[in-house]
Protein backbone atom coordinates (compact mmCIF):
# COMPACT_ATOMS: atom_id res chain seq x y z
CA UNK A 1 0.00 0.00 0.00
CA UNK A 2 1.07 3.46 -1.30
CA UNK A 3 -0.27 6.85 -0.56
CA UNK A 4 0.98 10.38 -2.14
CA UNK A 5 -0.04 13.77 -2.19
CA UNK A 6 0.28 16.45 -4.94
CA UNK A 7 -1.11 20.04 -5.51
CA UNK A 8 -1.81 22.26 -8.39
CA UNK A 9 -2.82 25.71 -8.17
CA UNK A 10 -5.70 26.48 -10.88
CA UNK A 11 -6.52 29.73 -12.54
CA UNK A 12 -10.20 29.24 -11.89
CA UNK A 13 -12.57 30.22 -9.36
CA UNK A 14 -13.29 27.90 -6.63
CA UNK A 15 -16.89 26.62 -7.49
CA UNK A 16 -15.98 26.13 -11.37
CA UNK A 17 -13.19 23.57 -10.07
CA UNK A 18 -15.03 22.03 -7.71
CA UNK A 19 -18.13 20.74 -10.05
CA UNK A 20 -15.68 19.40 -12.41
CA UNK A 21 -13.92 17.51 -9.92
CA UNK A 22 -17.02 15.93 -8.79
CA UNK A 23 -18.29 15.12 -11.86
CA UNK A 24 -17.16 11.66 -11.77
CA UNK A 25 -17.73 11.17 -15.35
CA UNK A 26 -14.85 13.78 -16.35
CA UNK A 27 -12.26 11.44 -14.48
CA UNK A 28 -11.25 9.68 -17.78
CA UNK A 29 -10.07 12.41 -19.03
CA UNK A 30 -7.57 13.63 -17.24
CA UNK A 31 -7.12 10.31 -14.68
CA UNK A 32 -4.74 8.00 -16.13
CA UNK A 33 -5.66 4.32 -17.13
CA UNK A 34 -9.41 5.39 -16.43
CA UNK A 35 -11.26 4.40 -19.41
CA UNK A 36 -14.96 4.75 -17.61
CA UNK A 37 -16.90 5.81 -15.07
CA UNK A 38 -20.23 5.45 -14.75
CA UNK A 39 -22.98 6.77 -12.00
CA UNK A 40 -24.85 3.62 -10.65
CA UNK A 41 -26.40 5.54 -7.62
CA UNK A 42 -26.98 8.65 -5.52
CA UNK A 43 -23.33 8.11 -4.42
CA UNK A 44 -22.19 4.85 -6.18
CA UNK A 45 -19.92 4.66 -9.42
CA UNK A 46 -18.50 2.07 -11.59
CA UNK A 47 -15.27 2.16 -12.63
CA UNK A 48 -13.02 0.36 -15.96
CA UNK A 49 -9.57 0.64 -16.16
CA UNK A 50 -7.22 -0.24 -18.23
CA UNK A 51 -4.22 -1.69 -15.90
CA UNK A 52 -0.97 -2.06 -18.06
CA UNK A 53 -3.11 -3.74 -20.95
CA UNK A 54 -5.70 -5.27 -18.81
CA UNK A 55 -9.64 -4.39 -18.26
CA UNK A 56 -10.35 -3.89 -14.81
CA UNK A 57 -13.98 -3.22 -13.30
CA UNK A 58 -14.67 -2.03 -9.38
CA UNK A 59 -17.28 -0.04 -7.69
CA UNK A 60 -16.53 2.74 -5.56
CA UNK A 61 -18.37 5.15 -3.24
CA UNK A 62 -18.53 8.65 -2.93
CA UNK A 63 -17.21 8.72 0.65
CA UNK A 64 -17.75 12.85 1.10
CA UNK A 65 -18.89 15.75 -1.65
CA UNK A 66 -19.08 19.33 0.70
CA UNK A 67 -19.25 22.12 -1.57
CA UNK A 68 -16.61 23.62 -2.52
CA UNK A 69 -14.50 22.01 0.09
CA UNK A 70 -13.65 17.82 -0.41
CA UNK A 71 -14.43 15.38 -2.74
CA UNK A 72 -13.63 11.72 -1.31
CA UNK A 73 -14.43 8.27 -2.67
CA UNK A 74 -12.77 4.71 -2.70
CA UNK A 75 -13.38 1.34 -3.69
CA UNK A 76 -15.84 -0.81 -2.33
CA UNK A 77 -14.73 -4.36 -3.46
CA UNK A 78 -11.42 -5.38 -5.30
CA UNK A 79 -8.52 -3.44 -5.51
CA UNK A 80 -7.65 -0.67 -2.28
CA UNK A 81 -7.90 2.93 -4.28
CA UNK A 82 -8.96 5.75 -2.45
CA UNK A 83 -9.08 9.68 -3.16
CA UNK A 84 -9.21 12.74 -1.46
CA UNK A 85 -9.44 16.19 -3.20
CA UNK A 86 -9.51 19.27 -0.90
CA UNK A 87 -10.13 22.48 -2.64
CA UNK A 88 -8.55 25.97 -1.11
CA UNK A 89 -9.79 29.39 -2.60
CA UNK A 90 -6.51 31.47 -3.81
CA UNK A 91 -8.24 34.40 -4.58
CA UNK A 92 -11.59 35.18 -6.66
CA UNK A 93 -10.16 33.59 -9.63
CA UNK A 94 -7.59 30.97 -8.87
CA UNK A 95 -7.93 28.03 -6.96
CA UNK A 96 -5.59 25.21 -5.40
CA UNK A 97 -6.42 21.45 -5.19
CA UNK A 98 -4.84 19.37 -3.13
CA UNK A 99 -5.35 15.17 -3.77
CA UNK A 100 -4.30 12.44 -1.35
CA UNK A 101 -4.25 9.08 -3.13
CA UNK A 102 -4.02 6.09 -1.92
CA UNK A 103 -3.24 2.50 -3.86
CA UNK A 104 -2.59 -0.93 -3.99
CA UNK A 105 0.69 -0.58 -5.99
CA UNK A 106 1.03 -4.02 -7.07
CA UNK A 107 -2.56 -3.19 -8.50
CA UNK A 108 -2.10 -0.36 -10.18
CA UNK A 109 1.81 -0.95 -11.46
CA UNK A 110 2.10 -4.44 -11.19
CA UNK A 111 5.95 -4.75 -13.32
CA UNK A 112 7.23 -1.14 -11.78
CA UNK A 113 9.75 -1.90 -9.19
CA UNK A 114 9.48 1.87 -8.03
CA UNK A 115 5.50 2.15 -7.84
CA UNK A 116 5.59 4.50 -4.92
CA UNK A 117 7.67 7.25 -6.92
CA UNK A 118 5.81 6.45 -10.10
CA UNK A 119 2.23 7.00 -8.19
CA UNK A 120 3.44 10.23 -7.07
CA UNK A 121 4.91 11.61 -10.43
CA UNK A 122 1.67 10.22 -12.00
CA UNK A 123 -0.93 11.77 -9.95
CA UNK A 124 1.24 15.18 -10.18
CA UNK A 125 0.72 14.59 -14.40
CA UNK A 126 -2.86 13.83 -13.70
CA UNK A 127 -3.57 17.04 -12.00
CA UNK A 128 -1.54 19.11 -14.23
CA UNK A 129 -3.91 17.82 -16.95
CA UNK A 130 -7.10 18.55 -15.50
CA UNK A 131 -5.66 21.96 -14.33
CA UNK A 132 -5.56 22.07 -18.52
CA UNK A 133 -8.68 21.31 -19.35
CA UNK A 134 -10.35 23.60 -16.93
CA UNK A 135 -8.47 26.64 -18.04
CA UNK A 136 -8.44 26.17 -21.37
CA UNK A 137 -12.33 26.16 -21.58
CA UNK A 138 -12.59 21.86 -22.44
CA UNK A 139 -13.97 21.24 -18.96
CA UNK A 140 -16.94 23.32 -17.88
CA UNK A 141 -17.40 25.53 -21.02
CA UNK A 142 -15.16 28.23 -19.35
CA UNK A 143 -11.93 30.51 -21.44
CA UNK A 144 -10.17 31.83 -18.95
CA UNK A 145 -6.79 32.98 -20.93
CA UNK A 146 -6.24 36.14 -22.81
CA UNK A 147 -9.10 38.46 -23.56
CA UNK A 148 -12.82 37.24 -24.63
CA UNK A 149 -12.96 35.95 -28.12
CA UNK A 150 -16.71 36.23 -28.18
CA UNK A 151 -17.77 37.78 -31.53
CA UNK A 152 -20.64 40.12 -32.87
CA UNK A 153 -22.65 38.50 -35.75
CA UNK A 154 -21.44 39.38 -39.04
CA UNK A 155 -23.32 40.44 -42.00
CA UNK A 156 -25.21 37.61 -43.72
CA UNK A 157 -22.57 36.62 -46.49
CA UNK A 158 -19.90 38.68 -45.69
CA UNK A 159 -16.81 37.12 -46.53
CA UNK A 160 -13.49 36.65 -44.37
CA UNK A 161 -11.42 39.70 -44.36
CA UNK A 162 -14.46 41.89 -45.21
CA UNK A 163 -15.27 44.45 -42.93
CA UNK A 164 -18.45 43.83 -42.63
CA UNK A 165 -17.80 40.06 -41.09
CA UNK A 166 -16.66 41.42 -37.64
CA UNK A 167 -18.65 44.75 -37.13
CA UNK A 168 -17.14 45.66 -33.73
CA UNK A 169 -14.25 46.10 -35.51
CA UNK A 170 -12.57 49.82 -35.22
CA UNK A 171 -12.83 49.41 -40.00
CA UNK A 172 -16.52 48.45 -39.79
CA UNK A 173 -17.55 51.48 -37.18
CA UNK A 174 -15.94 53.51 -39.31
CA UNK A 175 -17.55 52.28 -42.40
CA UNK A 176 -20.71 53.03 -40.52
CA UNK A 177 -20.10 56.12 -39.39
CA UNK A 178 -19.23 57.51 -43.08
CA UNK A 179 -23.15 56.19 -44.15
CA UNK A 180 -25.08 57.16 -40.74
CA UNK A 181 -23.37 60.74 -40.00
CA UNK A 182 -22.54 60.11 -35.92
CA UNK A 183 -21.48 62.70 -33.86
CA UNK A 184 -18.97 64.63 -35.27
CA UNK A 185 -15.42 64.06 -33.01
CA UNK A 186 -16.43 60.68 -32.59
CA UNK A 187 -13.20 59.65 -34.02
CA UNK A 188 -14.27 56.77 -35.97
CA UNK A 189 -13.54 58.00 -40.09
CA UNK A 190 -14.32 61.65 -38.99
CA UNK A 191 -12.65 64.59 -41.05
CA UNK A 192 -12.72 67.84 -41.92
CA UNK A 193 -14.35 66.95 -45.61
CA UNK A 194 -16.79 64.28 -44.19
CA UNK A 195 -18.10 66.40 -41.32
CA UNK A 196 -17.75 69.54 -42.83
CA UNK A 197 -20.17 72.35 -43.08
CA UNK A 198 -20.39 72.10 -46.79
CA UNK A 199 -22.13 68.79 -46.00
CA UNK A 200 -23.85 69.55 -43.17
CA UNK A 201 -26.34 71.28 -45.22
CA UNK A 202 -25.23 74.80 -43.24
CA UNK A 203 -25.12 78.05 -45.08
CA UNK A 204 -21.81 79.77 -44.47
CA UNK A 205 -20.30 83.25 -46.04
CA UNK A 206 -16.93 81.59 -47.20
CA UNK A 207 -16.47 83.97 -50.15
CA UNK A 208 -13.92 85.78 -47.87
CA UNK A 209 -11.94 83.54 -46.84
CA UNK A 210 -8.47 82.87 -48.09
CA UNK A 211 -8.39 80.36 -50.61
CA UNK A 212 -12.24 79.20 -50.36
CA UNK A 213 -14.05 80.02 -53.76
CA UNK A 214 -17.05 77.39 -53.07
CA UNK A 215 -18.51 74.62 -50.49
CA UNK A 216 -16.07 72.39 -51.91
CA UNK A 217 -13.34 73.90 -50.92
CA UNK A 218 -14.08 73.81 -47.46
CA UNK A 219 -12.72 70.33 -47.48
CA UNK A 220 -9.18 71.78 -47.77
CA UNK A 221 -9.68 72.88 -44.43
CA UNK A 222 -7.56 70.98 -41.66
CA UNK A 223 -9.32 70.22 -38.65
CA UNK A 224 -9.82 73.22 -35.88
CA UNK A 225 -8.50 75.53 -38.29
CA UNK A 226 -9.59 79.22 -37.72
CA UNK A 227 -10.98 81.66 -39.79
CA UNK A 228 -10.10 85.28 -38.96
CA UNK A 229 -12.02 88.65 -38.76
CA UNK A 230 -16.27 88.76 -38.55
CA UNK A 231 -18.14 86.39 -40.44
CA UNK A 232 -21.78 86.19 -40.87
CA UNK A 233 -23.36 82.89 -40.53
CA UNK A 234 -27.10 83.00 -41.77
CA UNK A 235 -30.05 81.38 -43.31
CA UNK A 236 -31.68 77.99 -43.06
CA UNK A 237 -31.68 74.53 -40.95
CA UNK A 238 -28.72 73.28 -39.97
CA UNK A 239 -28.10 70.03 -38.97
CA UNK A 240 -25.65 71.19 -35.89
CA UNK A 241 -26.21 69.50 -32.69
CA UNK A 242 -30.25 68.98 -34.13
CA UNK A 243 -30.63 72.69 -34.16
CA UNK A 244 -32.13 75.33 -36.22
CA UNK A 245 -29.67 78.28 -36.40
CA UNK A 246 -30.45 82.06 -37.11
CA UNK A 247 -28.07 84.66 -38.06
CA UNK A 248 -25.54 85.07 -35.41
CA UNK A 249 -21.94 86.91 -35.38
CA UNK A 250 -18.66 84.24 -34.91
CA UNK A 251 -16.20 86.44 -32.57
CA UNK A 252 -14.30 88.73 -34.36
CA UNK A 253 -11.22 85.98 -33.85
CA UNK A 254 -12.61 83.51 -34.97
CA UNK A 255 -13.03 81.45 -31.64
CA UNK A 256 -16.71 79.68 -30.91
CA UNK A 257 -17.46 79.18 -27.68
CA UNK A 258 -18.14 75.96 -26.51
CA UNK A 259 -22.27 75.94 -25.71
CA UNK A 260 -22.02 76.67 -29.12
CA UNK A 261 -20.08 74.62 -30.86
CA UNK A 262 -21.08 70.66 -30.94
CA UNK A 263 -17.59 69.25 -31.59
CA UNK A 264 -14.07 69.90 -33.34
CA UNK A 265 -15.27 69.12 -36.95
CA UNK A 266 -18.77 71.40 -36.60
CA UNK A 267 -17.02 74.48 -38.00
Amino acid sequence: MSMVQQAVEIGAPLHAVYEQIATFENYPRFMTGVQRVTRVGADQTHWIMDVEGRRREFDAQITERSLDKRVSWATTEGPLLAETITLRPMGETRTQIVAQLEADVAFLLPNDRHGPETLRRRLKADLDTFKGLIETGELGGLHLRGASSKRLPGAPGAAPGDIRADPASPASVAARARGGRPHPGAGWGTSAGEFSNANAGTDVDITSAPRITSAADLDELAPGRRIGGIRSVSGGVAAMGGRSMGSRDVRGDGVVNEEERGGDHDW
